[in-house]
């Protein structure tokens, strides 16, 4: 999948109309049919409730990322190394739930040239799209983008496990903790934000911290890695303690951004959740999010922006290999919306370098990638509503 782009010839120095009036003259960028399709389920609506693109927008030039390994893994060579099977059962496992928080497709294909064209994301083998709107705006906010994927219900923007009318709404890591099964949450962000409260929360403003710590409290997680130790307080953590859960709260809201906190935080504290829950015999679900992936790109940082998309794909080839030795294991990537409505204007995949900006500093309507692997993984493909991932992980 790529963009194409017009030749825009002019008569300025250079030969070439200036950006800003070659946009405003005619579209850019050409989407394939499969994410035209998805996108056109969003009419003018699809922006409704976005900040208009900043006249001053500017256009970032980014190179020189550090690049990570992406391994050739295969679900249908025997032959591989990187072999990984694939077996017929009627409902896997362990159950993996990533999600990059405000990810779009444009976020990946410029980390893909950034990381000299690969992705560990772009080896998962079934692809499709999801489309984000809540039950109350074209455009959703985490909280409600979060309780789409949780509790596979759309509800009202602000909400957290609850319905419109304020019913909960029992979550994923509430129906697979019924099974048996260990339950985990990995995050860049503090553990009580919208996304990972979304997974265990009830509450009708995502904003009552103080609420929602209550209900991490009694939710009963196996392991919790993310910030929040201030948010979280000393007796509720010796709480959780006590009642078994392990948890390592790093930061006292939300850790630094991906260029500070190094690029092994995430992917590191997603190879101890795994160590520690699949000691469960009944086998585990876990989430992961890229969670400042929407804090880049709301602060229109698009270098920020790449560098934790870039993390989160390192999140995903940890998992990647972990499957090789847990094959009985569906994994799920996706985003709960996007943000900044990325824009690729030039670059070059061979040199690992890329011209993008970011329009606007707010989430859009528009429908994010699905990339599926493992039993069941067909079932992803495809365009559909957040809703459905949440009740085909289910096994609905």
């Amino acid at each position: 999948m790529v963009f194409a782009r017009h030749s825009g010839r002019s008569v300025n120095g250079e030969g070439r109309t200036p950006y800003s009036k070659r946009m405003k003259a005619s579209p850019r960028y050409i989407l394939p049919a499969a994410a035209a399709a998805a996108l056109s389920l969003f009419p003018a609506a699809a922006l409704e409730g976005a900040a208009p693109a900043d006249a001053n927008m500017k256009l970032v030039q980014v190179q020189g990322t550090p690049q990570h390994e992406v391994k050739p893994y295969t679900f249908t060579d025997k032959e591989s190394p990187h072999f990984i099977p694939t077996p017929a059962v009627a409902a896997p496992k362990n159950v993996i739930l990533m999600i990059g928080d405000g990810m779009g497709h444009e976020n990946l294909w410029a980390a893909w040239m950034l990381n000299g064209r690969k992705l560990n994301i772009f080896n998962l083998p079934y692809t499709g799209y999801s489309c984000t709107t809540s039950a109350s705006h074209a455009v959703t906010d985490s909280a409600a983008g979060g309780t789409a994927l949780a509790c596979g219900r759309k509800t009202t923007n602000q909400y957290l496990g609850m319905a419109p009318d304020g019913t909960p709404m029992q979550n994923l890591a509430e129906f697979f903790r019924a099974q048996g099964k260990a339950t985990g949450l990995v995050v860049t962000k503090d553990i009580t934000d919208a996304t990972p409260a979304a997974f265990y929360a009830h509450v009708a403003d995502r904003t009552r911290r103080k609420l929602i710590a209550q209900d991490l409290v009694k939710a009963g997680f196996t392991v919790l890695y993310g910030g929040g130790k201030l948010t979280v307080s000393p007796e509720q953590q010796q709480a959780m303690a006590a009642a078994g859960t392990v948890a390592e709260l790093t930061h006292p809201s939300n850790p630094p951004a991906a260029s500070v906190r190094g690029m092994d935080y995430l992917s590191g504290y997603v190879g101890k959740a795994l160590a520690e829950l699949e000691k469960d015999p009944d086998g585990l679900f876990l989430m992961v999010e890229g969670s400042q992936i929407d804090h880049a790109a709301h602060s229109a940082d698009v270098r920020e922006t790449l560098l934790e998309t870039l993390d989160f794909d390192r999140a995903v080839g940890v998992v990647l290999d972990w499957m090789k030795t847990h094959p009985d294991t569906l994994l799920v990537v996706t985003a709960d919306h996007q943000t900044g409505g990325m824009l690729i204007k030039d670059g070059k995949p061979g040199e690992s370098r890329v011209e993008a900006m970011l329009p606007t500093h707010s989430h859009n309507g528009f429908a994010v990638p699905v990339f599926a692997a493992g039993p069941g993984a067909a079932r992803f493909s495809g365009v559909q509503d957040n809703t459905d991932i949440c009740k085909k992980l289910r096994g609905e």
